[in-house]
């Protein structure tokens, strides 16, 4: 790289006072500067030898403080140092020290937030484009264990994809980094100490489901087996009495609503109440509670029981999720009846007002039928809506625009293995039943497989056995998809924007449908033809 050039750019730039149209390097990423003082800071896109876009750190600074980076080639000119280096954990570190809004923070003072979950690694650029002057916090990290484990990805590399974009966008508007359902004190370290400024704690394994089921005699005998003194608490508390949440709304607790409320959710709440004590306050964090991950509806009482023991012990989460009527499967609009899920937020909307934090919608992606609901109702305190599998399904749809033979190839080797991934999601995808049959799958249809929510849904969910596939100790699938979507990266930007775009519309009220949304995103052209 030609150091001399460079450093005679760093000095137009330090000429132009901000106007940068003028610029002769044209491989600079005019939103990615930042100038301060004499010290300036950008990335460098340039072309490699494999005919993919490489991204550089190019930094100018005082000599004595430019050793926190870490160089591949620099340049000493007079009491400066000119710099390129690699996009890595330590070059990150040094730019967060410089650049605060490089680092995530909390959701507390934003109304709104929109988890974007990107599983590859390459989709926050795009999504920080679109987010600019949206005035919705973007959590641009934000992956489970179960994501990470299916595709062999860390934390860290999940923190730093989008820490990069955030300075290569030069977004400044604050953003989040969620550890991402987090069900044991290990994963909620793990998060912690890697930088999340959310924690999602899934209640999963501490939850009884079985009390759920039980007979109102079982309930009653298991109830009555508490300490007397619990007992006593807790019907005190609850039994017979009607809250009253304002606007026409309460909550009542019949005996069984109290004894299936603590029978069910008494041990997930100590637990919460412990992690709050020993990570949430100490560092600061955002505590989001998921009630979703259960097999049952969460009732009002159940969610007004949890809120309320939480309250008592002084803690207000940032946002709690409910699982709703219908259902919120992966990859898929809701199921259900729209007017029902109405009537059920609305309550739970109450709950989460009288409490002082805001609901979050989990397996958010495409729900569209639902979001102009949730933005119209969710005013007070906002909304938090978590998306993940939109950004796997728009890269399968570049790979089926630009090389539909493999993308049939993808197709088959899911539907013919989903039994890979049975245990860690429900989704309704059958393939004995109306999902495409990879026979009659050929490249002048293959598109349709990201329009269809049987195949969509099969898609989404074997994005780790189709990236991890190997043979003969190598990747079967993966070098070949990276090469395609990495080429492709313009396409693959304009498709996720108008995706989420979609979202976004419905629920700032852009749109009031479904088929708005669809009509005012779709693209005029085939855009996967253009240059």
């Amino acid at each position: 790289m030609d150091l001399n050039k460079l450093l005679g750019d760093v000095k137009q730039i330090l000429q132009a006072n901000g106007k940068y149209d003028g610029l002769t390097n044209k491989e600079i990423y005019v939103p990615s500067i930042q100038v301060d003082r004499r010290n300036v800071y950008f990335i460098l896109h340039h072309m490699g030898s494999n005919g993919i876009m490489q991204k550089s750190l190019v930094a100018y600074e005082n000599r004595l403080t430019a050793t926190d980076f870490e160089a591949e080639e620099s340049l000493t000119d007079v009491d400066s140092t000119l710099l390129v280096g690699r996009l890595n954990e330590r070059n990150n570190k040094a730019l967060s020290k410089r650049f605060l809004w490089m680092r995530p923070t909390s959701r507390r003072n934003y109304k709104y937030s929109f988890g974007l979950g990107d599983r590859l690694g390459n989709a926050s650029n795009a999504h920080i484009r679109l987010f600019k002057g949206r005035n919705v916090m973007p959590v641009l990290a934000q992956q489970s264990i179960r994501e990470l484990t299916l595709m062999n990805r860390t934390n860290t590399d999940v923190f730093l994809s989008a820490a990069w974009a955030v300075f290569e966008e030069g977004f400044t508007y604050g953003w989040g980094a969620d550890g991402d359902h987090v069900k044991t004190p290990y994963e909620v370290d793990y998060a912690v100490k890697i930088g999340c400024s959310i924690i999602t704690l899934d209640l999963t394994e501490v939850v009884n489901n079985k009390a759920v089921n039980l007979s109102d005699e079982e309930l009653d005998r298991q109830f009555n087996a508490l300490d007397p003194a619990q007992i006593k608490y807790f019907n005190e508390a609850y039994l017979n009495k009607t809250f009253d949440l304002g606007n026409g709304y309460s909550v009542k607790f019949s005996k069984h609503d109290v004894e299936e409320s603590v029978l069910t959710f008494y041990d997930a709440i100590l637990f919460a109440i412990n992690v709050y004590n020993k990570y949430i306050v100490p560092y600061n964090l955002d505590l989001e509670i998921s009630m979703d991950e259960t097999p049952y509806r969460t009732t009002n009482a159940n969610h007004y029981f949890f809120a309320n023991e939480l309250k008592q012990r002084g803690i207000t989460p940032t946002s709690l999720a409910p699982r709703f009527v219908g259902e919120f499967q992966k990859a898929i609009d809701y199921i259900g009846d729209p007017k029902e899920f109405e009537e059920d937020y609305k309550i739970h909307e109450a709950i989460a007002e009288h409490f002082g934090y805001r609901l979050s919608i989990h397996s958010g992606s495409d729900k569209l039928s639902v979001y102009e609901i949730i933005g119209r109702i969710s005013k007070k305190n906002g909304w938090h809506v978590k998306t993940a599998g939109t950004n796997w399904l728009e890269a399968l749809r570049v790979i089926a625009h630009k090389d539909p033979k493999f993308m049939v190839e993808l197709y088959k080797f899911a539907y013919e293995n989903l039994d890979a991934v049975k245990d860690f999601y429900v989704f309704n995808a059958q393939t004995d039943g109306t999902a495409p049959k990879p026979e009659d799958i050929n490249p002048d249809n293959v598109n349709e497989l990201l329009n269809n929510d049987d195949s969509r849904q099969i898609l989404h969910t074997m994005f780790g056995p189709i990236m991890n596939l190997k043979h003969n100790y190598h990747y079967v699938y993966r070098d070949k998809f990276w090469d395609i979507l990495l080429k492709n990266q313009d396409l693959y930007d304009k498709y996720l924007n108008i995706h989420i775009a979609e979202h976004l519309d419905l629920l700032q009220g852009v749109v009031k449908t479904k088929q708005e949304a669809l009509d005012k995103n779709e693209p005029k052209t085939d855009i996967s033809k253009e240059k």
